[in-house]
């Protein structure tokens, strides 16, 4: 792999943690609690971070009211069509105004979608179609762009709202490769200069189970964090089987979750909720990645199903990543973060930290966030957060935690694609680029798409 130099290489590790102006943050009054009775100093609690640096998202049910808000809509399908109601449901005074797609029959369906169900009309002049459909879109009288495209197009259609003054929520990943990802930290850079908001789809940092572990976890509850294990194992996604009308490149992008230049495979499209989560709670950057994979059962596309990672994080802490889309397997998608004086875990549907002798320290109380709050779908509480920061004139901006659990991911893939360790600034410094030198919806050669990866090299008989 070439390396190309960039100044983006090295960098404060979330200089910014989020948030500029953001209400929320941990004061050291809230960190120096018993973790249990008595008053010795073994039982005080250690904060992971100095009080400031602690982003916690105020999470109320509904954003708060002010100036509408008006939104164009990037990607018309089912993602970008959920994402769309989920603005729209938190709070009053938002609308979708504009959108645009490749594909008029989605376009079609979700305007179809949102004006029968939440009386959302969008006029036929502010429907963009094509591949440069987003630049119009964002260039429309709209406060803010929602982008739900293929995760290839995340970070030229990011920097492209940013540079049209634009608010953006954008569903993660951040970008499939090391081009995507410098354009994408340019993009979050030039945001934070500008005073413009950016949240993007890992919904777990507005889930109130996690944000209360993350207090805790802060807090010093599993004191300092050594290792961590994260999973997502499932069965196999949702695909598209190829229609006769279809070109290749139509039927590529319909079922774009199996295709690698398109998605950056499920290590990085799903994985990344995961290990961002471990990004979010150790504030820690990877350094080097090691992984393998394979494709077992797979039979669309040239992803693979299954793989297995080791993360080496700052400090020498080590994370083990699995994912794996096979059917009829043990299925597991959750998050166990172990610390010095005990471990955070997301098991059975539950937020819960042991001590060092398995016995229950602390445990999110469900039952309780049901009797507090109204809305609890973590897809409506970004939106909420989002415009609550925007009607307030603050700046949030989480989207630098998605992007450095990207490349983590970014990492992984093609480690377990080549066989090779990677390093983060060998990586970030690559030319690596998955963006085709012609974008079409015609027929291609296939055989430049559907070569599935194979690490290195097969023994002479």
């Amino acid at each position: 792999m070439t390396k190309k130099k960039s100044d983006l290489s090295r960098r404060t590790f979330l200089s910014n943690v989020a948030v500029i102006g953001a209400s929320g943050t941990l004061g050291a009054g809230s960190l120096l609690t018993a973790c249990s009775g008595g008053g010795s100093n073994e039982n005080k609690l250690t904060p992971l971070r100095p009080a400031g640096e602690v982003y916690i998202p105020d999470l109320p049910d509904k954003a708060i009211e002010g100036k509408p808000i008006k939104a164009a809509l990037i990607g018309c399908g089912s993602r970008g069509t959920g994402a769309a109601f989920n603005f729209l449901s938190a709070g009053d005074g938002l609308s979708i105004v504009a959108c645009a797609d490749i594909f008029k029959d989605r376009m079609d369906g979700c305007r179809k979608k949102l004006k029968e169900e939440r009386n959302n009309e969008i006029a036929d002049d502010m429907c963009f179609l094509g591949f440069d459909a987003y630049k119009k879109a964002c260039e429309a009288p709209v406060d803010m762009v929602i982008i739900a495209t293929p995760t290839l197009f995340h970070p030229e259609q990011v920097k492209y709202a940013i540079d049209q003054g634009k608010h953006v929520f954008c569903e993660k990943p951040a970008a499939i490769d090391a081009v995507g990802y410098r354009t994408y930290m340019m993009a979050v850079k030039q945001a934070q200069t500008s005073g413009l908001c950016i949240v993007t789809g890992t919904q777990r940092h507005h889930q109130r189970g996690y944000v209360e572990s993350y207090k805790k976890v802060q807090e010093g509850y599993i004191g300092r964090i050594t290792s961590a294990n994260v999973y997502w194992n499932q069965g196999i996604m949702n695909f598209a089987r190829r229609r006769p009308e279809w070109t290749d490149m139509e039927y590529m992008f319909r079922d774009f979750f199996s295709w690698n230049w398109l998605c950056g495979d499920h290590v990085i499209d799903q994985l990344v909720h995961n290990v961002d989560v471990f990004t979010w709670f150790s504030h820690l950057k990877p350094v080097r990645v090691i992984g393998m994979g394979s494709r077992l059962r797979r039979f669309t596309g040239n992803i693979y199903d299954n793989f297995s990672v080791d993360f080496e994080y700052e400090g020498g802490v080590h994370v083990h990543g699995m994912a794996r889309q096979i059917d009829n397997c043990d299925n597991r998608v959750a998050e166990i973060i172990q610390g010095t004086k005990g471990s955070w875990n997301t098991l059975n549907d539950k937020f819960t930290i042991l001590d060092l002798d398995g016995n229950t320290v602390w445990q999110y109380d469900k039952e309780a966030e049901k009797a507090n709050f109204k809305q609890n779908d973590p897809y409506v509480l970004e939106h909420v957060n989002l415009v609550n920061h925007i009607r307030n004139g603050k700046v949030i901006n989480i989207a630098e935690t998605t992007a450095i659990s990207s490349m983590a991911c970014i990492m992984a893939r093609e480690s377990a694609y080549t066989g090779k360790a990677y390093t983060w600034d060998e990586m970030t410094q690559s030319d690596l680029s998955y963006m085709p030198a012609e974008l079409t919806l015609g027929n291609v050669d296939m055989s430049k798409y559907e070569a599935i990866p194979l690490p290195g090299t097969t023994p002479k008989a």
